[in-house]
């Protein structure tokens, strides 16, 4: 890739810092130029999330989707690893101040374990973990879908929009679980918007926020008087 499309990329980190800053490197057919984007994340000094629409834009063109790391090496966290498998594009990860580059590409694998998943929103939360599980254990394929603005639950414009969002994926609302069963809750207030797999024997795989790693654990009280309704693949019926 041409010199001047890595000077360009330094420059955008060096300018956003301490923010992390990303954009799209594009395929022009005879040479390669750089789209800057917007970092969504509400966590930009430690993330970061392109808006789908810009994605979806020039998604036909896209070499590679470049972002950097502020005072950290540019080797991939397991997010930038779970964001480029599910993309299928590489990653081209710069550390600033340092200048050093690494570029990840994506091999098919499962990003992480099912379990002690961080939690990065858009990238690593209760809908990816969701969609691993039932691509890789199921073969399964979910869109999880783009992500809003965080703390959309608390508009109640999107009272229904967790749940449609699994009824377009092919699922449907069922009275009694099984394993693999989605159970959707509210959590923190608002709208629903939470997602957890019945994993059998009374237990859930769930990764319920940013402040806890995922995990498999009884399907207790606090989480019973929060859900909202069970949901089913309906192939599985």
């Amino acid at each position: 890739m041409q010199d001047q499309v890595l000077s360009k990329i330094l420059a955008h980190a060096e300018r956003d810092f301490p923010r992390e800053a990303c954009g799209l490197i594009i395929n022009t057919g005879y040479s390669y130029t750089i789209i800057e984007c917007e970092n969504t994340s509400h966590e930009p000094e430690s993330s970061f999330l392109i808006d789908p629409l810009v994605y979806a834009q020039w998604a036909e063109q896209i070499a590679c989707v470049y972002h950097s790391h502020p005072n950290q090496s540019p080797e991939p966290s397991p997010a930038d690893i779970a964001s480029s498998e599910r993309c299928r594009v590489p990653f081209m990860i710069v550390g600033v101040p340092s200048g050093e580059v690494f570029t990840y590409t994506p091999s098919g694998v499962l990003i992480a374990p099912y379990e002690d998943r961080q939690f990065v929103y858009g990238v690593m939360d209760c809908l990816n973990l969701v969609s691993d599980y039932y691509r890789h254990k199921l073969n399964i394929i979910i869109n999880d879908g783009e992500r809003k603005t965080w703390g959309w639950w608390q508009d109640a414009q999107h009272e229904t929009a967790f749940v449609d969002g699994f009824i377009a994926n092919g699922f449907v609302r069922v009275d009694e679980l099984q394993p693999d069963d989605i159970i959707v809750m509210r959590l923190g207030g608002g709208c629903p918007n939470h997602a957890a797999i019945y994993y059998g024997n009374s237990s859930i795989l769930h990764h319920p926020s940013r402040d806890c790693n995922s995990r498999i654990e009884m399907y207790g009280q606090y989480w019973r008087q929060n859900t909202v309704c069970y949901l089913r693949y309906h192939e599985k019926n």
